[in-house]
């Protein structure tokens, strides 16, 4: 297991134990993780990609969490490799990390997206997903 995906999941898991105890039963939600390299796909600049994501988050899921620049590291072949990236977290009423997963590579230089999925509670009903 890598380090960013050890980060990431040590980052979840503290984030479902700090909200467990305030959240009151809610809405089933799944929960997405995303890690976005700061690289934009050729052609774009890094404004148009933010903002075809965050309009593709709102499309698919009603809404999304930025938690801006984050930072990770991964085992490669040539050693760790550190790179800076955002995150976001998008909770949905169904898995949807297959599509967020063909979302960051429409904008971001991405051959393999992390998106970490799981299963929590909403403290209310999610947003819906906007209309095409």
């Amino acid at each position: 297991m890598t380090l960013k995906r050890i980060a990431a999941a040590a980052l979840g898991l503290a984030l479902l134990l700090a909200l467990a105890g305030p959240v009151r039963a809610g809405s089933p939600a799944h929960i997405h993780f995303v890690v976005v390299p700061a690289t934009p796909k050729a052609g774009l600049s890094f404004v148009q990609a933010m903002a075809g994501l965050r309009n593709g988050f709102v499309k698919l899921a009603g809404g999304y969490t930025e938690w801006v620049l984050t930072q990770g590291a991964a085992q490669g072949a040539e050693g760790v490799q550190r790179e800076n990236n955002f995150s976001f977290l998008v909770a949905a009423e169904r898995n949807l990390t297959d599509d967020l997963a063909k979302l960051v590579q429409r904008y971001f230089e991405a051959p393999r997206p992390f998106v970490l999925h799981w299963l929590g509670d909403a403290g209310h009903p999610l947003a819906p997903p906007s209309k095409p």
